[in-house]
């Protein structure tokens, strides 16, 4: 007897499992918050050089006297859309006796900047003057989150098959919690960044094990809610932009949006272990105590008794270099890589490229979240109607023709079209959303329980080099001026989506589909065109991608 047939007298998405399932989505929101927020504690507003020797000098013009000194010291701006040079002022010569200025015509690095303060009022990038030289302090800051993601993926989550699942989430809790909180206090670079990486192996270990969690103990029709719902928290991030829009201060921000984190503590107590991965371990006592508890709470009567072993088919976990036995598994391996690379080159690309596209940040957020939220909606209606891989492939190429297609009204608008640019990355990142929330689910379909977790943080580790790379795509306007700098970063996402996209064409399909247990079972999966071959299928050990 497998996992799957106890879990269908259980119930497969009781009470139990439901209250569970919301319990493990809800950090999923501080998770994003965390990421998200960055758009706003490190935009780069408009900015020029202050007046040297002007000391209440800002980025507003005050009068006559003061747009004349600023005309004086200040080169006009000779890329961009600022009239005056970010980075330059005019070298100084002795007073005159009236006592005013002379500038000659050589210019000299500037070292005090005033910015404008409407968009973010004061944020990271203002406190420490990340600009000019140190332009790029915007990008490291969030590879680092990034580069924590990774590593937790490389060290934290592989070890949830061996210690188990509910440690490693609580030890990500912990690190969320001091991490997230500290960031407010933060004096430099270097703190800044530490804190950062540690949120972000904090993420990692969150997001892997609590949804190996709730994946596992869901049945198989209905695992599209537990992979998809997920995605529902995720994205309300992008509504908490009221908070950003709200409170210009940005220490005060990172308060109130991380306080919340403090009470993920409590998880300790609310939370059990997975009772598949126990299984897995023959620790039988505990898996069948959780079980018998599901049961009550779902009303519903278990025939199979685990302590006396009617659930025999639990395979013991696998070492990942195990796929390479067949090459099947290692073509899907490549191709399920590829696209979990791709799709967190997308998606986070285009977030944290939001400031860049042009109009109104908060708008551009608030109308992110909602075709995520879309999107979405979209999966919940179509996965079980189209399969995971046709979805999936769609969504990644529509949303790789869209974001390439900027470059169109780019070229040929004038600067008139930039409604059309935004309309169109958008829809891009609407796409990607669903191809990343879909990909989630068909990996832990595609690949056995005893690598499961194991292929998870292996596809999570792509994701996150994705993911490394992305804030510098992104941001590839600090470096390439004009509207060519806005629409490089998204047909660099478009190609790669379009690409990934058709290969995933060659994958099997895994619509009403006992998860696999074991390597075999892995081996065994057909390429199925369509659910309805999927119906027929007849068990034949036909291995293919």
């Amino acid at each position: 007897m497998k996992f799957d047939d106890l879990l269908k007298e259980l119930g497969e998405f009781g009470t139990y499992q439901k209250r569970l399932y919301v319990l493990l989505c809800i950090p999923t929101v501080s998770l994003g918050i965390q990421i998200l927020v960055t758009v706003f504690t490190l935009g780069v507003p408009d900015h020029r050089c202050a007046v040297p020797g002007l000391d209440n000098d800002s980025y507003v013009i005050q009068g006559d006297q003061h747009a004349h000194a600023v005309n004086a010291a200040i080169p006009v701006a000779t890329e961009g859309r600022q009239a005056y040079s970010s980075c330059l002022v005019y070298v100084a010569i002795n007073s005159t006796s009236s006592g005013a200025v002379k500038y000659t015509n050589a210019t000299r690095s500037c070292n005090r900047w005033v910015y404008d303060q409407g968009t973010f009022g004061s944020n990271i990038v203002t406190t420490f003057d990340w600009v000019c030289d140190r332009k790029l302090y915007k990008s490291h800051i969030q590879m680092m989150f990034m580069l924590g993601s990774l590593v937790s993926c490389a060290v934290l989550v592989p070890l949830s098959d061996m210690i188990g699942r509910k440690k490693i989430f609580m030890l990500g809790v912990v690190l969320h919690c001091v991490a997230s909180l500290t960031v407010s206090f933060a004096t430099g670079f270097a703190m800044l960044a530490s804190l950062t990486f540690f949120n972000g192996l904090a993420c990692a270990a969150i997001w892997m094990s609590g949804f190996v969690v709730g994946v596992e103990l869901v049945g198989p029709s209905k695992r599209r809610l537990a992979g998809i719902i997920v995605e529902f928290f995720w994205s309300s991030a992008n509504f908490f932009v009221v908070t950003a829009y709200v409170i210009r201060d940005w220490q005060r921000l990172q308060l109130v949006l991380s306080a919340p984190t403090v009470l993920f503590l409590t998880y300790y107590w609310l939370i059990p272990e997975s009772p598949r991965w126990l299984i897995s371990k023959k620790r039988y006592v505990m898996a069948d105590a959780i079980m018998r508890h599901a049961a009550k709470v779902n009303k519903a009567t278990l025939t199979s008794d685990l302590l006396t072993g009617s659930v025999l088919v639990n395979d013991r976990s696998e070492p990942l270099w195990s796929i390479l036995t067949s090459p099947c598994l290692v073509t899907r391996s490549i191709i399920v890589f590829l696209n979990w690379f791709v799709c967190s080159l997308g998606y986070f690309g285009l977030g944290l490229n939001v400031a860049s596209l042009g109009g109104s940040i908060y708008a551009n957020s608030l109308i992110a979240g909602t075709t995520e939220f879309v999107s979405f909606i979209a999966c919940l209606l179509l996965l079980d109607r189209t399969g995971r891989k046709y979805l999936h492939c769609v969504s990644m190429i529509l949303g790789g023709i869209c974001c390439t297609a900027t470059i169109l009204p780019v070229l040929y608008g004038a600067g008139d079209l930039n409604w059309l640019t935004i309309l169109l990355a958008l829809l891009g990142r609407g796409c990607v959303s669903a191809s990343f929330a879909i990909v989630i689910l068909y990996t832990s379909e595609l690949f056995p329980t005893v690598l499961r977790n194991s292929v998870m943080a292996s596809a999570s580790i792509c994701s996150r080099i994705g993911g490394v790379m992305s804030p510098y795509i992104a941001n590839l306007a600090l470096v390439i001026p004009g509207d060519l700098g806005r629409s490089v970063p998204l047909i660099i996402f478009g190609l790669s989506m379009v690409g990934a996209g058709s290969l995933a064409l060659f994958l099997p399909e895994t619509l009403n589909r006992n998860l696999p247990d074991s390597i075999e079972d892995a081996k065994k999966m057909r390429r199925i065109s369509s659910k309805f071959d999927a119906s027929r299928d007849n068990g034949h050990e036909e291995e293919v991608i």
